[in-house]
């Protein structure tokens, strides 16, 4: 029902966000029930649009079993980022307009108040889950990370270990790394290549963008 649409206290805006994998995400039976639709319509939409929204970040569904007096019945939801969040803003229809602005408001101001708290992830920056994602989806063993993290680091300037010590700089070249990597993995899925010609490629990338960045080559 339309009326029957859930507003939050400052202290309620914690729970609007759900951590998944070092990132923050809203859980889409939220969404449904803040903006006054049925969930069932929020997911269609969802699985309609998802290889747009996949190219914003990774999407990933839950499942969750639902206990009642004759059984049982599993409820499939999706866990968006910021933004997804934001792209489906513009697609939804049938909301409430009024509970739709105070939803964004209101998810504006946990992930404002999630940032402020947050030291910076020099380990698990943004962009860290979805390149790696994409390299598992590719088959990678255990070597292939290895090989990634190395490459990523040598167009850093880093040495093993340093990472938590990187300069500002630094991050900033690693989070360039890790979206050019996203897109090299995705090509490489639809061009059905092997993990280790993926991260051959991505590596040669890297290097590519570091001699822009630097006379030398790599950043020293």
């Amino acid at each position: 029902m339309k009326n029957d649409v859930t507003t939050f206290s400052n202290h309620e805006q914690d729970n609007i966000l759900t951590q998944h994998k070092q990132e923050a995400r809203i859980d889409s039976r939220l969404f449904a029930q803040c903006v006054g639709i049925k969930h069932k319509k929020l997911y269609e939409l969802i699985q309609k649009h998802k290889v747009e929204l996949r190219k914003l970040g990774t999407l990933p569904f839950q499942t969750e079993t639902c206990a009642h007096a004759t059984g049982g019945t599993k409820l499939k939801y999706a866990l968006i980022n910021e933004n997804q969040f934001d792209y489906l803003c513009r697609l939804v229809r049938g909301r409430d307009a009024e509970a739709m602005k105070r939803f964004k408001l209101d998810v504006t101001k946990a992930l404002a108040k999630r940032r402020a708290a947050e030291p910076i992830c020099r380990e698990y920056l943004p962009g860290y889950h979805e390149s790696r994602d994409g390299l598992k989806a590719l088959g990678a063993q255990r070597h292939h990370y290895i090989n990634l993290a190395r490459a990523e680091n040598r167009a850093a300037g880093l040495g093993t270990g340093e990472r938590p010590t990187a300069g500002e700089q630094q991050l900033g070249v690693l989070i360039c790394m890790q979206k050019i990597e996203q897109a090299a993995f995705d090509e490489a899925i639809r061009q059905g290549k092997s993990p280790t010609d993926a991260v051959r490629d991505v590596a040669h990338r890297m290097e590519m963008f570091a001699s822009l960045m630097s006379p030398q080559g790599m950043l020293q």
